[in-house]
């Protein structure tokens, strides 16, 4: 989905929730593409590539509060996702201290967050393994008292988030990261490990 239709989609789950009753309302769409890889003495262990999509919503009433969340996004299970979450907040118990910020405290930064970059994106499967194999590898190869790995990990996600409240408030981010790590052991009269 583009960051237009999580938008679109938060906008309209909040909607959904006002119209049914609820006194305020927030929600938040994520979509992404994840990736990881284990590798333990250079095999690979575990290889995971997956999309994902959740939805939350938040519903006030007065005071009360609930939260749910789906990852299915269908028109019938919007609208259960919005009757269930309004049945919890009316058995809820109520805090004064609960609910959106004031209108005021509400802002849009309109330059670049800086949270996306491109490359994340285009690395290859064989790239993001290669990445875990090389950490490995050079963890083993810095002392001789390192004999053996807990393995090496690559992680890599690219994702967009949009967020809606029922006062008017609408924005969205793009989102990339990825991270390497290793966990070597080393034996030197007992074994030691780190990351």
């Amino acid at each position: 989905m583009s960051e237009s239709q999580l938008e679109q989609t938060a906008a309209e789950l909040v909607e959904k929730a006002v119209r049914a009753g609820a006194t305020a309302a927030d929600a938040v769409v994520h979509e992404a593409d994840e990736f990881s890889t284990t590798l333990r003495l250079g095999t690979i262990e575990s290889l995971k590539e997956a999309a994902s999509k959740a939805l939350g919503l938040r519903v006030f009433l007065g005071a009360r509060s609930a939260t749910s969340f789906s990852s299915d996004f269908s028109a019938p299970s919007l609208e259960r996702l919005v009757e269930r979450t309004l049945a919890m907040a009316r058995v809820t118990s109520e805090d004064p201290a609960s609910g959106l910020p004031e209108q005021g405290q509400l802002g849009r930064y309109e330059g670049d967050l800086e949270l996306y970059a491109d490359d994340v994106g285009e690395l290859t499967t064989d790239d993001r393994i290669a990445f875990a194999r090389r950490a490995e590898a050079a963890a083993l190869g810095v002392d001789p008292r390192i004999t053996n790995s807990e393995g090496s990990w690559f992680e890599a996600s690219l994702g967009a988030k949009a967020y809606a409240n029922s006062l008017g408030f609408v924005g969205s981010y793009r989102s990339s990261y990825c991270a390497v790590s290793v966990a070597p052991i080393a034996q030197d009269g007992g074994m030691q490990r780190d990351y």
